[in-house]
């Protein structure tokens, strides 16, 4: 919370058909606007791991929704990139959307990394730019 008001939770669970089991939560704050929601799991993990592998290849196919555990890593083997579990908690976005979070993620400290490593601040912004067109459509197919 921002303002350590009370706001308010909410849960629901549901299935998602030939998926599994999940709890939706999502929390809202009245007083400073705060809002974040989460995907768990409801359901029995499973022993081992599962890889699912997705073509990108038309603009309809990067607003494909994908719900990603807490334990999932999301992977673009073309820009050698990666979103490990721990920086997107469970949740349920589209290919654009979680691209569009690394963007961010990786926008706000550029102000100080310019100021204090310059070399790779700028290198981070060039791998922006190829995120950005990624997440545009200009760069199809990926994986």
């Amino acid at each position: 919370m921002e303002c350590h008001e009370q706001g308010k939770t909410r849960f629901m669970y549901t299935k998602i058909p030939m998926f599994k089991e999940i709890i939706l939560s999502s929390f809202y704050c009245d007083h400073c606007g705060f809002k974040n929601t989460e995907v768990q799991f409801g359901g029995k993990l499973a022993d081992t791991g599962v890889k699912y592998v997705f073509k990108v290849d038309s603009e309809a196919s990067i607003n494909r929704s994908i719900v990603k555990s807490e334990f999932a890593t999301i992977r673009i083997p073309e820009l050698d990139f990666e979103i490990p579990p721990q920086t997107q908690k469970g949740s349920i976005n589209t290919i654009e959307g979680f691209i569009a979070r690394s963007i961010e993620g990786i926008s706000a400290l550029q102000e100080e990394r310019r100021r204090f490593d310059p070399v790779i601040a700028a290198k981070l912004d060039e791998f922006i730019l190829k995120l950005a067109d990624y997440q545009a459509g200009k760069v199809l197919p990926f994986t």
